[in-house]
């Protein structure tokens, strides 16, 4: 990681994370589009997805401290009947700040873990049967029905398919299909936002897991950032999982962990 201060690197990634949220409800593969609002009120930015109000990713208070407390019966409003998430970064997370939302009923539910690294060239799948390749334009489709599968849905409306497809091969969205043996095995994306990415969405099929798939197209991506020149590449676990371990081997290291706040 460059050499900034933890506050920094909070910083850093917490503005990352918002403008993949930004692309990630451009690109839903939910039949009703995303409506996402994003206004600020205090220190916080108020996430409010207008079309799908209980979405707990979509609709998310953040930046939320202690000298926001005042302005608390104001953040609720601003989502009417909705409850919103509370994501919470540790800098923010007081003894006044808890008091605060636990008496407006909402408590800790989960946790994840977010991590940073400097991209560097990694060696390539040492499985010659393993193969990863970019979604391009040709491709997207069938990236496409990889995740309606991965998620156990049935593949999704044409409409759909054509208004989200561009994305899956932007310019600042590459995302990569790895292959054993010609079979789909796992996926996984790499975000671009200026001079940094964020390794997100990957997912390795239940017949394939435990071979590797994962760690190798962590490594694709981290070479492919340093291609890009990319200074910092962030990414977000639950932690002590399978995907925990694997960025840790890879040479991330923990940023931060922050906490979800939700009602009831």
């Amino acid at each position: 990681m460059s050499r900034v201060s933890p506050l920094d690197i909070t910083k850093q990634l917490e503005h990352m994370e918002i403008e993949l949220t930004k692309l990630n409800a451009k690109r839903s593969l939910s039949e009703v589009e995303r409506r996402l609002e994003i206004a600020e009120l205090g220190n916080c930015l108020l996430l409010k997805d207008t079309a799908h109000p209980q979405s707990p990713y979509y609709n998310r208070v953040k930046g939320f401290g202690p000298g926001d407390i005042p302005l608390l019966r104001r953040i609720l409003n601003h989502y009417g009947e909705a409850a919103p998430c509370f994501d919470l970064t540790p800098n923010h997370m007081t003894a006044d700040v808890s008091e605060a939302l636990l008496k407006q009923g909402y408590m800790p539910v989960e946790q994840l873990v977010f991590l940073a690294a400097r991209p560097k060239t990694q060696a390539k799948p040492s499985l010659p049967e393993m193969r990863i390749e970019a979604v391009t334009g040709e491709s997207a489709e069938t990236f496409i029905s990889w995740i309606a599968r991965s998620n156990g849905e049935a593949p999704y409306s044409r409409n759909i398919v054509d208004r989200v497809k561009g994305y899956f091969h932007a310019s600042h969205f590459h995302n990569y299909m790895l292959t054993i043996d010609g079979r789909p095995a796992a996926m996984g994306s790499l975000f671009l936002h200026g001079s940094e990415g964020y390794l997100a969405n990957d997912y390795t099929f239940e017949e394939f897991r435990g071979r590797g798939c994962q760690t190798a197209l962590i490594g694709h991506r981290l070479s492919a950032a340093a291609e890009l020149g990319l200074e910092n590449v962030y990414t977000d676990v639950e932690f002590g999982s399978v995907s925990h371990a694997n960025m840790e081997k890879a040479g991330f290291r923990t940023a931060f962990i922050n906490t979800f706040w939700m009602h009831g």
